[in-house]
Parts: C-alpha cells; sequence; structure tokens
C-alpha cells in the first residue's frame, strides 16, 4: 500500500522483514493479497511466525477469511494477526472457525534513530557481538535460556541461512565468556525491526538487554536506519520505552 503515514511504513517494513525471513526456510512461503492480507509461514513451533496477517488499518475480512484456509497453515501453529485494539467481528468469527479462540494485544513500537544510537559508548561488560552462520547452536542456546524453551523450538531462528543473511543479524552479549542476552536485527530500507531480545532469568535486571538492543540499533544506523520498530512483550515495554521507543498502536493476535 501507498502511504506517507511513519506508522503504516514501519508496519510494511516489519511485514517485509517477515517476509525475507520466511524465505530464509526450506519450507518457508509468504504471499500478499490485493488488499494488504499476508499468509506467512516460516515453519517455526510459533503461531506468531505462521499465519494470516493484515497489515491495513480497516482488514479485508473476505480477503482474511479466504487465506485462513489455505492448506499450507494446516502442519503449523498459526495466527491471525491484525492491527488495532480489538478484532472486527467478522475476522474474530473466522479465527473461531479454526479454532483461534485465544486474544491477545501487542503493543507495536517505534524510535526515531539518531547520531545518539550510533555513539553510544560500548561496554565491556556486556560484551555484544555479531554472530554468523558458525555461531548458530550458540544463538539457539541463549534464546532457549532466555525465553525459557526447550532449544528445538529455536531452530528456524538460529540457521546458519538466517545468520549469514546480508540483511539480517544475530548477537549475543557475555560477561566473561557466558552469554547472557540474545538479540536480532533486520534492516529493510532506511528501517531496522528489533527481535528476539531474550535474557536468562539468572541474568536479568542488570541492563544485559539493552546492551544487546543498543547494539542492534547502532549497527543499523551506521547501516543507514533512521527508525527502529518492534512488537513489545509485556516484560519489555518498560525497557524500551526507557530507551525512547514509544507504543505507536496496539495489535490482535488470534491463536489456538
Amino acid at each position: 500500500m501507498e502511504t506517507t503515514d511513519p506508522v503504516d511504513i514501519a508496519v510494511e517494513a516489519w511485514m517485509a522483514s517477515l517476509a525475507m525471513f520466511s524465505v530464509t526456510q526450506p519450507n518457508g512461503f509468504y504471499r500478499m493479497g490485493a488488499h494488504g492480507t499476508s499468509e506467512l509461514i516460516t515453519g517455526a513451533p510459533m503461531s506468531l511466525l505462521n499465519g494470516v496477517i493484515s497489515i491495513n488499518r480497516e482488514p479485508d475480512v473476505e480477503e482474511i477469511a479466504a487465506f485462513a484456509t489455505s492448506p499450507k497453515l494446516t502442519p503449523v501453529a498459526w495466527s491471525i494477526q491484525t492491527r488495532g485494539d480489538e478484532p472486527i467481528p467478522g475476522i474474530e468469527r473466522t479465527a473461531t472457525e479454526h479454532g483461534l479462540t485465544k486474544r491477545t494485544t501487542l503493543p507495536f513500537m517505534t524510535k526515531a534513530l539518531t547520531t545518539v544510537d550510533a555513539q553510544l559508548p560500548k561496554t565491556d561488560a556486556p560484551r555484544v557481538r555479531g554472530l554468523t552462520g558458525t555461531d548458530s547452536e550458540l544463538y539457539q542456546t541463549v534464546m532457549a535460556a532466555g525465553y525459557e524453551g526447550p532449544p528445538e523450538i529455536f531452530a528456524v531462528l538460529s540457521s546458519p541461512a538466517v545468520l549469514d543473511h546480508s540483511a539480517m543479524r544475530g548477537y549475543v552479549a557475555e560477561v566473561d565468556g557466558v552469554p547472557v542476552a540474545s538479540a536480532f536485527g533486520v534492516v529493510v530500507d532506511d528501517h531496522v525491526g528489533v527481535f528476539n531480545i531474550a535474557v536468562p532469568p539468572e541474568h536479568r535486571r542488570r541492563g544485559y538487554g539493552r546492551a544487546a538492543t543498543a547494539e542492534v540499533l547502532r549497527e543499523a544506523y551506521s547501516a543507514g536506519a533512521r527508525t527502529a520498530f518492534l512488537h513489545a512483550s509485556p516484560m519489555g515495554v518498560g525497557l524500551y520505552r526507557d530507551m525512547g521507543f514509544r507504543v505507536a498502536e496496539n495489535w490482535t493476535i488470534l491463536t489456538s
């Protein structure tokens, strides 16, 4: 969609970053309909990374219903995602028909990047470094610890194809060689998406997530990004606000 609204542009960049990620996967798939509805398949066992997503402020109910019948969604955990605090009744009805009866809200946050983000001093503790495909196992392990889930869930997010992608960058923060946080950035034109900020429980509340996020922003600014965006978890909202992000809008997520 053509727009000059900065939030709409950030949302388009977010969708483009997910589409870019999907095609790195062996069974990944992405398509967008005429009215702003996308079908996204990454193969990850996470409903947020598969599903039917509308980036229009006024979602097309019929297009979403049609996309929700795709056989590609059957083998994966998936969701319907729309902009706004409340789902449109027709969309909620479609979700219910497919067993997606759980509703959550995620804030979409944005931040204008400036030279301040590029000049934030690096710290020795933690030391934040970028990763390549050879660090796949390490990245997978750090994310699993930070999100408190089984490592196999994060294999898709840490594959060499992802970590070696020219527009994507994984990071790990370390203290005395011990990994204490993960991060991930995706640069789309002059935007950067911030993902996978995860800190293992024993290392939380020490500024490690902030340091990892700051490194994503620092490198992205150097690469030409001038706006950052992310979907924040309830745990992360306070941190991101403190770093200059603001809630641009909320999204409704419908899952099983």
